[in-house]
């Protein structure tokens, strides 16, 4: 409760001061003796009153903020740092929570997330249901909910996503319609790089007396579903310097400084390697090419620097969970080799 101080006047003045949406709000309440027939006891009590009202009011203004305008202020707040890309993902997320876009972020419980994440479990599977609940959780916290909720996620079931062998990459190879899609390729399956890197890649990035290309952009798409180009890729380990040789330079044609290596967008890549892949019978994705970049050069490099290549974080557990996956064929040829390796250490006591 504020307490009124009394001016040169006469009269009683109590200030409050809360913070509202952020902002940091004062007024004052002032309050005449005279109006009170000159009683001041009630002039002082009366300038504390409306303080006190206000203060509630406050309180009651700060704490009725809906889902909706908690995921709006979440997005404003940050949008000066996000990537259009990220941005754009942010924005979608009021769909996904629209049974309760209406709610006051204090009215949010345990239950009430629960019942949303059952629903969803239905249809999608349980990563996509971390990420929606994961991005709210902190929408809520910067809204001001102080609460901890338990929540019991699906269990989540690991789909193996292999690179192809190497006879499979060599058959996309041999089938490519042309030296874009080939290049495309290369830079995907041999060289780790992300689809939006790739059509990231301008001349003034292409050194060829170092035999390098300059890994710094990202196509991505903004919040109007336009293609627009990020200066800085997925994450900081991705700005690299990919050393391609002087062969593999002869398939990257002469361009100007601003022009792009390659005259397309993420999604036409995706497309036309849908086209190649089915052509030669191969089931792998095109982001399953940076997994066999990163097997075939787990045979001949340790594997930081395999990371370092392509971009992944020194932590990242994909890499090691997902990425580096054997080759079958090889595999099989190491299994035989030991095998062989059985029978010339033991096979005079194992068949005399």
């Amino acid at each position: 409760m504020a307490s009124a101080q009394k001016l040169p006047s006469g009269a009683w003045r109590t200030r409050a001061t809360r913070v509202i949406d952020g902002k940091k709000v004062t007024k004052s309440f002032t309050a005449d003796p005279k109006d009170f027939g000159g009683d001041w006891r009630k002039a002082k009590k009366e300038s504390e009153r409306l303080a006190d009202n206000w203060m509630a009011d406050a309180d009651f203004e700060m704490h009725t903020i809906t889902v909706r305008k908690a995921i709006e202020d979440y997005i404003n707040e940050r949008s000066n740092v996000l990537s259009p890309s990220t941005i754009t993902g942010y924005d979608r997320m009021s769909e996904y929570f629209k049974d309760i876009l209406d709610m006051n972020v204090q009215d949010i419980t345990s239950k009430t997330l629960q019942t949303i994440i059952n629903e969803w479990a239905l249809d999608i599977g349980a990563k996509t249901i971390k990420n929606r609940i994961y991005f709210l959780m902190p929408v809520l916290t910067n809204a001001g909910v102080e609460k901890r909720f338990k929540l019991r996620f699906p269990k989540r079931i690991p789909k193996e996503l292999l690179p192809p062998e190497k006879n499979e990459f060599h058959r996309l190879l041999s089938a490519a319609k042309n030296n874009e899609q080939k290049l495309t390729l290369v830079l995907g399956g041999l060289y780790t790089l992300r689809r939006s890197e790739i059509c990231g890649i301008k001349g003034d990035d292409i050194l060829r007396d170092m035999q390098c290309i300059y890994i710094h952009r990202a196509m991505v798409k903004d919040k109007n579903g336009k293609w627009v180009l990020k200066e800085y890729p997925k994450t900081d380990d991705s700005i690299r310097l990919i050393k391609v040789g002087a062969d593999i330079m002869k398939l990257i044609p002469e361009i100007e400084p601003d022009e792009f290596l390659v005259k397309t967008n993420p999604n036409m890549i995706t497309k036309n390697f849908g086209i190649l892949r089915k052509k030669v019978c191969v089931t792998c994705r095109f982001h399953d090419l940076r997994k066999y970049a990163a097997s075939i050069r787990s045979d001949v490099m340790p594997a930081k620097y395999v990371k370092k290549l392509g971009g992944w974080k020194s932590s990242s557990t994909v890499f090691t969970s997902v990425y580096d996956k054997p080759f079958k064929e090889k595999l099989a040829a190491y299994q035989d080799q030991f095998n062989e390796s059985i029978i010339n250490e033991y096979g005079e006591e194992l068949f005399g």
